[in-house]
């Protein structure tokens, strides 16, 4: 479980600080709030959902906007290498994967690396594994792919459905 960010324990104080409610100690009224909300008396104690539900509360309390919900959503990162595919190019390629997929006729179970392994097989001649599919393909290889898909979601529009060529 992820701990509490110092950003956290800091925005927990100061809100209960423009509150009044001081913490001073485990028996004051911010920690008895604390308790009352997660059921821990220690603040440095909570994890980082149970510290963002003490937060919610404490702005409910004050009247301010509620921060938005907490996600463990993060931005995709790439890896790269020197002359390599690179991340935008890694990311236009799987942008115009799902957007292939989009006009699949029938859904298909094959997962969209290993579809984009097939790609890279029938069209480029290289091997891949779904895991690390751009690991040997330099930078103008990576254009060259992005072509290839840009004219297989063309097709696929033309024909309105699955036209892609490339099938579980």
């Amino acid at each position: 479980m992820r701990k509490i960010d110092a950003y956290q324990m800091k925005k927990i104080y100061a809100i209960g600080n423009a509150l009044g409610i001081k913490g001073s100690g485990h028996d004051d009224e911010l920690h008895t709030l604390v308790a009352g909300v997660t059921g821990k008396d220690s603040i440095k104690s909570l994890t980082y959902q149970e510290a963002g539900a003490v937060m919610k509360r404490l702005e409910e309390l004050q009247g301010a906007a509620v921060s938005p919900e907490l996600t463990n959503r993060r931005t995709k990162k790439y890896e790269s290498r020197p002359g390599g595919v690179t991340p935008g190019q890694q990311g236009k390629i799987w942008k115009l994967m799902y957007e292939l997929k989009k006009y699949d006729a029938v859904p298909n179970d094959v997962s969209l690396g290993d579809r984009l392994c097939k790609i890279l097989k029938k069209e480029m001649h290289v091997d891949a594994v779904a895991r690390t599919p751009f690991i040997w393909l330099t930078y103008t290889q990576g254009n060259h792919l992005i072509e290839i898909l840009k004219g297989y979601v063309a097709s696929a529009q033309r024909k309105g459905g699955a036209g892609n060529g490339i099938e579980g």
